[in-house]
């Protein structure tokens, strides 16, 4: 005998495991901002919005008729991934529920959504400035002041972001699936 079944293959399981495993290869060293963090960062977004787009797949399936569901999920599926975050509470509950945005979850996740088009979005500009170069030490390595404004701009970069941060973020992905 054949039943007709539904079935959804999901990647946000396999992809929450690639951001554990990128939990363990994050760490800074002494001088230089560890590069992983660009691969955990893009990894962690795509489980974010692999969880949000299975949610909303999973209510237009059981909300509409199955000849008319895909097209009610696209409505939703065209958001950006905040206002799938947003929706996607109100949408789960009928409409009881809105997703309270000052959650630390919602920060946390909202915060690597900037993060995640900052690294897959980068517009890097060339920017003027003035360097102090001082004496050359023994060792023949000369000195350098970096200016007040170039230090600022490095400092908000997606690398600056710390371990305890990448924690919280996989916390939430995996609290959310």
């Amino acid at each position: 005998m054949k039943v007709k079944t539904f079935y959804s293959c999901n990647t946000a399981h396999g992809l929450i495991g690639s951001s554990k495993y990128l939990l363990g290869h994050i760490e800074d060293d002494e001088l230089f901002r560890n590069n992983n963090k660009y691969s955990f960062i893009l990894v962690s977004a795509a489980t974010l919005e692999s969880l949000l787009n299975d949610g909303i797949i999973s209510w237009a399936f059981h909300t509409f008729k199955s000849d008319d569901y895909k097209r009610h999920a696209q409505a939703f599926l065209s958001m950006n991934l905040v206002k799938k975050l947003d929706a996607l509470g109100f949408l789960l509950s009928s409409g009881v529920y809105v997703t309270d945005n000052t959650s630390a979850t919602y920060q946390t996740l909202s915060n690597l959504v900037k993060l995640r088009n900052e690294v897959a979005h980068s517009k890097d500009f060339y920017s003027e400035t003035e360097m102090e170069y001082g004496a050359v030490n023994e060792d023949g390595m000369q000195e350098i002041k970096f200016p007040q404004d170039m230090i600022a701009k490095m400092s908000k970069s997606p690398l600056n972001i710390s371990n305890e941060d990448c924690l919280g973020i996989v916390y939430c992905l995996e609290h959310l699936q």
